[in-house]
C-alpha cells in the first residue's frame, strides 16, 4: 500500500474516521491516526483508495485475509441467531463487513462512516434492498438517524477514538440500541503479543500504529476502562454477556494454507474459549431499559 496520509490543508485535526472493512477498525491494516498525549500530525483520511481494504480481504495477502475473515466470522457468531432482524455497523469504511451478514438474520443492516468516497463504493458494491451504507459527517450524528437497531457492531474502531470522541459514540450507540439489544464490539488486546506486532509493524509498513491507536484497552482492563471513559456505561448496558479474545496463533498459520488455517480457527468454538491473551477482545454487552436524557427518539 502507498502511503496515503498526509496533513490536512488547514493544519487542523479532522473528525475521526471509524473504519471496518479491512482498514482502521482492523488491527492488522489500519489508516494512520493522530498519537496520544501528542503532537502529531493530522491525516487526510480521505487519501485511502476506495474500496482498498475490502480488495485486502477479497485477494490480498492470506495472513491480512485470515486475520480480517476470522474476526467477522466471530461477530457473526456473537449475533443473535433471530430472522429479521436489524443491525447497524458503525465504521464501515467499504461496507465489507455487512457483505458478510445474510438478509434472513438481518433484513434491515445499515453502515455509517465519515469517509463518503467509501461509502460511495460500499453501496454501489454491497448496497440492495436490505443493506444501505449512509455518510455522516462526524460521530455525533449517530443521534440523528432517527431509527433504533437490535443489535449494533463496533469493529476495531474505539482504540482509534479520543476520550470526547468515545463519550459521543457511546451516547449515538445508546441512543440508537433497542433495549435488550446487542452491542459487539472488538479491539486490540494489549496483554497479548500485539504490542511486539505492533511494533514490528511500526518498523516496516507505511502505517504507525503508535500514531493509530490512542485509547488502549487488555482483556483485564476492558470493562473498568469503558467505565471510566463513558461513566454511564453501566446506567445502559447491564450485562455483559461475554468478554474473550481471537487471533492467537491461527492467523499467522494463514501463510502455509489458508483454508487449513481458516479451519482450525473455528476448531474450538469461542463461546468455550476463555483465554486471555488472544490479540484481539471481543465483548459483547445488552442495552438495557434506561432512555438517555435528551435522546432522540
Amino acid at each position: 500500500m502507498e502511503n496515503t496520509v498526509k496533513k490536512t490543508a488547514d493544519g487542523a485535526r479532522p473528525e475521526t474516521s471509524t473504519t471496518n472493512g479491512v482498514g482502521p477498525h482492523a488491527s492488522a491494516e489500519a489508516a494512520p491516526r493522530a498519537g496520544e498525549g501528542t503532537a502529531a500530525p493530522d491525516f487526510d483520511y480521505d487519501g485511502i483508495p476506495k474500496g482498498y481494504y475490502d480488495a485486502v480481504l477479497r485477494n490480498g495477502n492470506p495472513i491480512r485475509r485470515l486475520w480480517h475473515m476470522s474476526k467477522f466470522d466471530r461477530v457473526l457468531d456473537y449475533l443473535p441467531e433471530r430472522p429479521n432482524q436489524s443491525i447497524l455497523d458503525i465504521g464501515c469504511f467499504a461496507g465489507t463487513f455487512l457483505s458478510l451478514v445474510p438478509e434472513h438474520r438481518f433484513s434491515r443492516q445499515l453502515g455509517v462512516d465519515i469517509l463518503p468516497e467509501q461509502i460511495a463504493y460500499a453501496n454501489a458494491t454491497y448496497g440492495s434492498k436490505f443493506r444501505e451504507f449512509r455518510h455522516l459527517a462526524r460521530i455525533s450524528e449517530l443521534s440523528s438517524l432517527h431509527e433504533r437497531f437490535d443489535c449494533i457492531t463496533l469493529i476495531e474502531v474505539i482504540e482509534h477514538l479520543r476520550p470526547d470522541e468515545i463519550r459521543a459514540l457511546f451516547d449515538g450507540i445508546v441512543d440508537r440500541l433497542k433495549p435488550g439489544g446487542k452491542l459487539v464490539l472488538t479491539t486490540p488486546n494489549y496483554a497479548s503479543a500485539w504490542p511486539a506486532i505492533e511494533m514490528i509493524l511500526n518498523k516496516v509498513s507505511d502505517v504507525s500504529y503508535e500514531e493509530q491507536h490512542i485509547t488502549r484497552f487488555s482483556f483485564f482492563n476492558m470493562e473498568r476502562k469503558l467505565a471510566e471513559l463513558y461513566p454511564d456505561f453501566h446506567l445502559y448496558f447491564n450485562k455483559v454477556d461475554f468478554k474473550t479474545t481471537t487471533h492467537f496463533v491461527t492467523p499467522f498459520l494463514a501463510g502455509l494454507s489458508f483454508d487449513v488455517a481458516r479451519g482450525l480457527s473455528r476448531v474450538v468454538p469461542h463461546q468455550k474459549w476463555r483465554h486471555p491473551f488472544g490479540n484481539l477482545i471481543l465483548m459483547v454487552v445488552t442495552r438495557g431499559p434506561t432512555v438517555r436524557d435528551g435522546a432522540e427518539a
